[in-house]
């Protein structure tokens, strides 16, 4: 028979027993976080040599966004790639205190190979005026392949006789340019810019040479999967509206990473011109906005970004430690961004794009 003591020894672990037993339960019935959004998969990646997000960011409640693409390791990045190929990528929302994870998604995302026969035909539907036969395709195709520089493809067409026999005046001749390489007519702005230039001596391949090291023609390249370097040619000014576009593309690609949609483009591209907002502003736009929050980058990430984007380097250890310790510390993510947006190295940036930084 049990005397007292054994007995309340007894009660005392079963009832420790059945607290524990108690809070397992607990943790085991909190609610799974949900994906509000699922990553949806970027369409139309080709393969150009360069790292590309294969989804663009989904969004969760009770916790965050992760990702995978073997389904084990998980990351709050998206996850890319820089081959062709069909990838699987695995997404969750991750719980936070009060929720547990939820069920693992998958979605199919796509990098194809590069399609020099479809650059070939714009470059001559739009520069020539008729469609590219078959043998200027296939042409394409092997000198892409070869390593041509889609560039220097451009500037043949532009300098061939089949060009030069259509007779343009200065104004079609610039609304051809831009609508080949930009994929839109010349802001009035730069349109005067650039026909003033032509009648004060500027050749018109010094204008097909300036165009061509835009970052716009570096977009139109990327919708085919080719990477578009530099041309040589000559050192000519570039228009105050095309360094405007290309500090705004810089923002897309650097913060946002993917390429700028044509209308948010415009929009920043028009206030930054028209002096509605400074360059400060502009970032602030990007780096705050409800896409960038979305992704839910971490402290690190997050710092890491802005190193590149508003100082144009990746950080140094023990800055990127001092800043991230700041974070965690409870410094805001708003006060860390103006650190940042008030160096020196933001001001050149911005100086050297004709932005005032403010």
């Amino acid at each position: 028979m049990m005397n007292a003591l054994t007995k309340k020894l007894i009660a005392t672990i079963t009832g420790v027993i059945t607290v524990f037993a108690m809070g397992t339960a607990v943790l085991a019935d909190n609610p799974p976080a949900t994906v509000t959004n699922p990553p949806v998969p970027i369409e139309g990646i080709r393969d150009d040599g360069q790292y590309h997000d294969l989804v663009h960011p989904g969004t969760a409640n009770g916790g965050y966004m992760q990702y995978s693409l073997d389904g084990v390791t998980w990351f709050t990045t998206l996850p890319g790639a820089n081959t062709v190929g069909v990838y699987t990528v695995y997404y969750r929302a991750a719980g936070d205190a009060n929720h547990s994870n939820s069920q693992v998604g998958t979605v199919t995302a796509r990098i194809n190979r590069p399609d020099a026969a479809a650059f070939a035909e714009q470059l001559y539907w739009n520069a020539l005026g008729r469609h590219a036969d078959d043998a200027t395709k296939n042409y394409f195709n092997d000198a892409i392949y070869a390593g041509t520089n889609p560039a220097d493809l451009a500037r043949a067409v532009f300098s061939s006789a089949e060009f030069q026999n259509r007779c343009l005046n200065d104004e079609q001749f610039l609304n051809a340019v831009y609508v080949t390489l930009c994929r839109r007519s010349p802001d009035p702005s730069g349109r005067t810019a650039w026909l003033n230039a032509m009648a004060n001596g500027m050749t018109r391949m010094d204008v097909v040479n300036q165009v061509l090291q835009s970052y716009e023609f570096t977009d139109t390249c990327l919708l085919y999967g080719l990477t578009a370097t530099s041309p040589e040619g000559p050192n000519v000014t570039v228009d105050a509206a095309t360094k405007v576009r290309e500090f705004v593309g810089r923002l897309y690609r650097l913060c946002l990473g993917r390429r700028p949609d044509y209308s948010g483009q415009n929009y920043w591209s028009s206030q930054l011109q028209n002096h509605a907002i400074s360059g400060t502003n502009c970032a602030y736009g990007f780096f705050f906005s409800p896409e960038f929050v979305n992704a839910n980058y971490s402290n690190t990430e997050f710092v890491t970004k802005l190193y590149k984007v508003l100082l144009g380097r990746d950080p140094d250890a023990q800055g990127l430690a001092n800043w991230v310790d700041a974070l965690n510390r409870g410094v805001s993510r708003q006060d860390v961004f103006y650190g940042f947006a008030h160096s020196e190295e933001f001001t050149r940036i911005c100086t050297e794009y004709g932005i005032v930084r403010g």
